[in-house]
């Protein structure tokens, strides 16, 4: 080892004169904590101390104070007070609120309340509790405050008309209290006060800006608060403003016309009710006698909205009458014209009903009835009978009786059970009863100049030879009686009817007057009938037997139609042999036992009604049958005539659309004409559709074949299917043996050989069917197969007048030494045949074929027919 290796390296120290990083952070939170601070003593706001009677609702770090509805601060702690007979809170209030603090600043706490005047603080629901505060406008440096047990009235402080109500007492007035104008909310009461001299209280209302137009210097108020009641023997009349008014109370308004607009702090009176304000039309109205209106605050309805009321009735200045005066809404004087009718609505009571049950609570009540005229303020009320009586359209009629019956003024007048009318007057002769009836006008031509009015009320009934009957009328007219009528004859009103007892009675009466229309009728054999036998419709007797005697072969029966009745003789009348008892009850109509007659229980009776659809007649006689049912099941008698029944027999369906309509009901041999008559009956709900002439029949049989099958449903029994027409009605038909062929172009085509074309064989064009076979057969001089075709109509525009048409059927077999070629068409060629068809390809395009063309048709197609695409348009 060396000497230079043996000698150390001296190191080199050097003196860093920076200062340390740790200093650095100890200044950056000397920093953070004095920002800190500055920003805790800038944001803490003004400390203060606000008094409540108790700490209910307020909790220290969560109550905050609030100005409109924004926090300005917050409570801190909750203490006691000296001397314990309240509490108080400090609070912070956030530097940027500090000015809304004065002398005059105030506090109340704000929470959910509920009274009759409404509800207030429901934001507190949802937040808490909070202490409003108003702002102060004195400055001060006292920093401890009072708070208000209710929020300081603000009125004064809010924009809009500030006008002052000058009243005797407060009333159920309150803060808060609504001012209404038409019974709309314009404003409301924020103070009110004792006048100086304590005799009177001064309220302090604030109007809404928009609404500060409508108070003028004619303006007048009045306290529409709680409601006003008068008891009286015409029932309970109850007045009050609104729902909001009858709660918390309430003041309204009027405006009429002036020029001078109220200013602020303007003194009103305050009145007591409208009618103390003296508002309103002053009008003059005379009432009838039996008005019946003795509360003189009645009020007055113009479709159902009160525009009035009575103020006083008095008597006439003639010392004749009474006259009402009452007071109408200046707003409503349009409606006051000479013309115009006042109608007094009084309750009625009876079995059918109570009529304007109101009144039993508020009394009776006037209506108006508007029309155009001349201005008026005197008027005459009615009653609604009067009105009727006075009306020139309705019917008055004169009915003479025997007896009053228990008929007064008022009784109804009835038809068929509804109200018609009413007795105006009843009065007394020597010998009878005068009553005049009063029919109203829409009803006024039911009144005919043979109509027999009679008595309706409690159970009525007659025994006779002719039969029993019992009536049982409704049960509102078993203990209310009234009067009935037919409706029968000319148009013209006699000048006196006869009022009878019962309606059985007034019957009795018109059938004395009656007159017979006959009528002969066939029955197979003679049932229970002899002369004097009832003929009955609808149970209604009519008519009666006359003449019973044996004919060719069959009864001959000869029957009277009492002439009021013959008119139910058309040509779809269908006569029964008819016997037995019937009931019928409801709840509307009562019960009503009827046997027809008596003769009809011992010797029977016949009935008869219109059925449409039903074999009537026998020739140009009326056939009878033995039942209702047996009528109604028979239908209408038809007759085909076929070259063959083929598998029909009695029983066989005729059927539309897969419904049956109809039966055959025999099949006799015509051997004259070589053929089969087929008689059958359509059903009477479907004969008079299908019994009508150009009505299509085909029998319809099952076919199977190669090609396939069809009509399969009538595998097991053939029948007759149906296409109805639209001529007149028929009995007679041909039966087809196809179906009606529906519309198309019809050609034919001529070939050598039939090969395997057979009916219903397809026409192809491109493979697509347009058309079939309907018939093949020999040419007039048997050199050729003529077969007729139809092409559908969508397709008729590709028979032109150089169609070529050529047979497909089957197979094409070609056998070579070079092998064997097979040509089919499609499937359904193979099996049932086919004839295609192909358009040259030359222009101009030749004219669509007529109807009835010939074709030639090939055995083969050329291979040049299959290439052509001949554009042809549609129609």
């Amino acid at each position: 080892m060396s000497e230079n290796n043996n000698k150390a390296t001296k190191p080199k120290i050097k003196k860093d004169r920076a200062i340390s990083p740790l200093w650095l952070f100890t200044l950056i939170a000397f920093g953070l904590s004095g920002w800190m601070l500055y920003k805790t003593v800038n944001e803490a706001g003004q400390r203060i101390q606000i008094y409540f009677s108790n700490a209910q609702g307020i909790e220290a770090g969560r109550t905050t104070i609030r100005f409109n509805g924004l926090e300005v601060g917050i409570v801190r702690r909750i203490n006691l007070s000296e001397d314990l007979g309240s509490i108080f809170v400090d609070a912070d209030i956030y530097p940027e609120a500090i000015r809304l603090l004065g002398e005059d600043t105030a506090f109340w706490l704000v929470k959910p309340k509920a009274s009759l005047a409404g509800i207030s603080g429901l934001d507190a629901l949802v937040s808490g509790n909070y202490i409003a505060i108003k702002p102060g406008t004195v400055e001060t440096e006292n920093l401890t405050y009072t708070a208000a047990e209710e929020p300081p009235a603000d009125g004064l402080t809010q924009t809009g008309l500030h006008i002052k109500l000058t009243s005797n007492d407060l009333g159920s007035l309150s803060e808060g209290s609504l001012l209404f104008y038409k019974k709309i909310p314009v404003g409301e009461v924020y103070d009110y006060r004792l006048t100086p001299d304590n005799q009177q209280v001064v309220l302090s209302v604030l109007i809404e800006p928009e609404y500060a137009g409508l108070v003028n210097e004619n303006t007048r108020f009045w306290n529409v608060s709680g409601f006003k009641a008068n008891i009286g023997v015409n029932g309970v009349d109850v007045d009050f403003h609104n729902v909001g008014a009858l709660l918390a109370g309430g003041i309204a308004f009027d405006s009429p016309e002036s020029d001078n607009a109220a200013n602020d702090f303007d003194k009103y009176p305050l009145y007591s009710d409208i009618n103390q304000a003296e508002r309103g039309l002053k009008i003059n109205i005379s009432l009838p006698e039996g008005h019946g209106i003795t509360n003189e605050q009645s009020p007055i309805l113009f479709k159902g909205l009160e525009i009035g009321r009575l103020s006083d009735i008095s008597l006439s200045p003639d010392k004749k009458g009474l006259v009402a005066t009452a007071s109408i809404d200046p707003a409503m004087d349009w409606l006051l014209s000479d013309k115009t009718r006042f109608i007094i609505e009084k309750t009625e009571l009876d079995f059918g009903g109570l009529k304007n049950a109101s009144n039993l609570i508020f009394g009776d009540f006037i209506t108006v009835h508007p029309e155009k005229g001349q201005s008026s303020r005197d008027f005459t009320a009615h009653t609604r009978k009067q009105l009727k009586i006075e009306d020139p359209d309705a019917a008055k009629i004169s009915v003479t009786a025997k007896n009053a019956w228990g008929i007064d003024e008022n009784t109804k007048v009835l038809h068929r059970g509804v109200q018609v009318g009413f007795v105006s007057n009843v009065e007394l002769f020597d010998d009878s009863v005068n009553l005049s009836l009063l029919i109203d006008k829409k009803y006024k031509h039911l009144i005919k100049s043979r109509s027999r009015f009679f008595m309706v009320g409690g159970i009525t009934g007659a025994a006779n030879e002719d039969g029993i009957e019992v009536i049982v009328p409704a049960v509102s007219q078993i203990a209310d009686p009234a009067i009935s009528f037919t409706s029968e004859g000319s148009k013209k009103i006699a000048d006196k009817y006869t009022l009878y007892k019962t309606e059985i009675s007034a019957r009795h009466a018109r059938n004395e007057e009656k007159g017979f229309q006959r009528y002969t009728i066939y029955a197979d054999s003679l049932p229970s009938l002899s002369v004097g036998s009832p003929v009955m419709h609808k149970n209604f007797t009519v008519g009666k037997v006359t003449d019973v005697r044996l004919g060719k072969g069959q009864a001959q029966i000869t029957v009277g139609i009492e002439n009021a009745y013959r008119h139910l003789i058309t040509v779809d009348t269908v006569f029964w042999n008819h016997s037995g008892l019937s009931l019928e009850a409801s709840i509307s109509n009562g019960l009503t036992v009827n046997t027809g007659s008596l003769k009809s229980l011992v010797s029977g009776g016949i009935a008869f009604d219109n059925i449409k659809g039903v074999e009537n007649r026998i020739g140009k006689q009326w056939k009878l049958y033995p039942s209702l049912k047996a009528a109604e099941h028979f239908g209408f008698e038809v007759t085909f005539t076929a070259a063959t029944a083929k598998g029909l027999s009695k029983g066989s369906k005729i059927r539309y659309q897969g419904i049956d309509v109809g039966e055959v009901t025999t099949l006799l041999p015509e051997f004259s004409k070589k053929g089969v008559n087929i008689k059958a009956r359509l059903y009477p709900t479907y004969a008079q559709t299908f019994a009508r002439e150009n009505s299509y029949f085909w029998l319809v049989s099952p076919e199977v074949s190669l090609s396939g099958a069809k009509n399969l449903d009538a595998l097991i029994t053939p029948y007759v299917a149906v296409e109805p027409g639209n001529g007149s009605r028929s009995k007679r038909f041909e039966l087809n043996n196809q179906e009606k062929q529906k519309s198309g172009l019809v050609i034919y085509l001529e070939s050598e050989d039939r090969s395997s074309i057979s009916v219903g064989t397809p026409l192809l064009f491109r493979d697509m069917e347009i058309g079939h076979v309907l018939n093949i057969e020999l040419g007039r001089f048997s050199d050729r197969i003529i077969i007729k075709a139809k092409i559908n109509d969508k397709y008729r525009h590709l028979i032109r007048e150089n169609t070529i048409f050529w047979n497909s059927s089957g197979l094409d077999v070609s056998i070579g030494l070079t092998g064997a070629e097979i040509k089919t068409g499609t499937v359904g060629s193979i099996i049932k045949g086919g004839i295609a068809l192909a358009i040259p390809e030359e222009t101009p395009l030749k004219k669509v074929a007529s109807n009835g063309r010939h074709f030639l048709l090939y055995k083969q197609a050329n291979p040049t027919w299959k290439k052509w695409r001949t554009a042809i348009p549609g129609f």
